[in-house]
């Protein structure tokens, strides 16, 4: 490295979350540590920060299988490059960190592409990083790879303010849309005597299944959920733990109680700020999920505990632990 200001070239089309691209988050934070930043997008969607170069579709679909141009002959001469997309682009002469946040892929035999585009890049030399320490076993598991040969790093999850008008609860549907249809008419129900209504986060497909089968409940995109947390009286986050809770972290940072579904993941980063409910269990899941949307002193339980919680997930904290990871990445390269 040839000084001691690190200068990164970050993928902002990278970990695409529910609360906003978080590869955004990181790297607002990232300039605000002192970090020279090249910011790139390897597909064409909206940013908060100008992206310095885009590169056609052939191209990234190339690197999607882990192909094509070396991604710093392109870019300008930085110390590492940072992705946390599908894509996962060769390097020539420069560093690579690539951030796993979606475990799906790796776990469906159907997508094991993923999986050799990995060990790719970990054979090239490349920090896989994965977003928490239950992920980080299964990513070691698909992979093959040594536990130390996968990193562990907290996606930025943005500090919102607190909500101002109580009207919806809100459901985040991530893999487990039989398991929310199964429950939706009752927390409907209860929903009406607080009054208040369901809004659904959901991806497209899960979205046209919720309105066939639970017309009572509001399907709303997914980029809407910042908005949506505004005016939250309380959050569900039902996931089958592939992917990172941004959304419930964001929730319980500005004092929502959340119920969230008890997976490995969920467990580690939400134990203790959040009710956790069994998959397999809809009658003592929905017991939770009343109590957790009509006891008030609960409530307050729940609030008081998640402000803090929220603090080991801000924007600040995991620019800190990547420009460790970028000063780590470059060490090894020169070894």
């Amino acid at each position: 490295m040839s000084s001691l200001v690190l200068r990164v070239a970050i993928d902002l089309d990278g970990s695409l979350e529910p609360m906003g691209d978080t590869m955004n988050e990181l790297a607002l934070s990232l300039i605000e540590r002192g970090v020279d930043l090249v910011p790139f997008a390897s597909a064409r969607g909206h940013h908060r920060i100008t992206p310095q170069r885009t590169f056609p579709s052939p191209l990234t679909q190339m690197w999607r299988r882990g192909y094509g141009i070396a991604v710093d002959r392109l870019l300008p001469p930085v110390d590492v490059i940072h992705v946390a997309g599908r894509q996962v682009p060769p390097t020539l002469r420069t560093p690579l960190v690539v951030s796993v946040d979606d475990l799906r892929p790796l776990i469906d035999s159907d997508e094991s592409a993923r999986g050799r585009q990995l060990r790719r890049a970990v054979a090239r030399g490349a920090i896989v990083v994965a977003t928490s320490y239950a992920a980080r076993r299964r990513v070691v598991r698909a992979l093959g790879v040594e536990a130390n040969d996968v990193a562990v790093a907290f996606p930025a999850v943005p500090t919102l303010s607190t909500p101002h008008e109580a009207r919806y609860i809100v459901v985040s549907v991530t893999g487990a849309v039989d398991h929310f249809l199964a429950m939706a008419p009752p927390i409907v129900r209860c929903a009406r005597d607080l009054g208040l209504q369901v809004a659904a986060l959901a991806s497209r497909e899960a979205g046209g299944k919720i309105r066939a089968l639970a017309p009572e409940v509001t399907v709303v995109a997914r980029d809407r959920a910042r908005h949506l947390l505004g005016e939250a009286h309380t959050v569900i986050h039902l996931s089958d733990g592939a992917r990172f809770p941004s959304l419930p972290i964001a929730a319980v940072g500005c004092g929502l109680p959340v119920v969230a579904t008890s997976t490995d993941v969920n467990r580690e980063l939400l134990e203790g700020c959040a009710d956790l409910i069994a998959e397999n269990e809809v009658h003592e899941a929905l017991a939770v999920i009343v109590r957790t949307m009509t006891d008030a002193t609960h409530r307050r339980l729940l609030s008081s505990a998640g402000r803090p919680r929220a603090q080991d997930f801000t924007p600040d904290v995991a620019a800190q632990r990547y420009e460790g990871l970028y000063r780590d990445a470059v060490a090894s390269w020169s070894r």
